[in-house]
């Protein structure tokens, strides 16, 4: 009689757990979230300004048909204190009710326009921004102020000074 062989199969032996230099480190994963925070530190604080400057924009889109009138009112008038109404001599009547932008848009004796926004807060005060008239011979310049001039950049363009109402 003959013996019988029997040949036994290698075994093949996978580790879930286990495949060597597949997948990333622990050091890795750290160096990644810490270049993700350190990005996310940089783009937060310039997409707040940026929106903020576009909320500002919009405010003051809502103030130049008071420019205009204030500035028609003066060529036709010859001053500016005759100007400071809004309804008469050809300046707009004010927004009823006042744009989701604005809690104040008014006018100054000196025909000034006043804004008060509440979408933009500065030190948790609403910015306030005043477009002061300066006549000229021959046209009408427009003086910015605004409440966060001191501040290290303001989210108004072109603020020369400080509200001082």
């Amino acid at each position: 009689m003959q013996e019988a062989h029997f040949h036994r199969l290698p075994v093949l032996r996978l580790s879930v757990f286990r495949f060597p230099g597949k997948g990333f480190s622990l050091i890795e994963m750290m160096v990644v979230v810490a270049i993700i925070a350190i990005l996310s530190a940089i783009a937060v604080p310039s997409y707040t300004y940026y929106t903020q400057q576009a909320k500002v924009s919009k405010a003051l889109a809502h103030a130049q048909p008071l420019q205009l009138g204030i500035a028609l009112c003066w060529q036709i008038e010859g001053q500016l204190n005759q100007c400071n109404q809004a309804g008469n001599k050809g300046i707009p009547g004010l927004p009823s009710p006042l744009p989701d932008e604005l809690s104040d848009l008014s006018l100054t004796e000196s025909a000034a326009v006043r804004l008060t926004l509440n979408s933009v807060s500065i030190n948790n005060q609403p910015l306030q921004i005043e477009l002061t008239p300066n006549a000229e011979n021959t046209h009408l310049d427009w003086n910015i102020a605004c409440s966060d001039y001191s501040e290290m950049r303001s989210v108004v363009q072109n603020c020369k000074q400080q509200v001082t109402y």
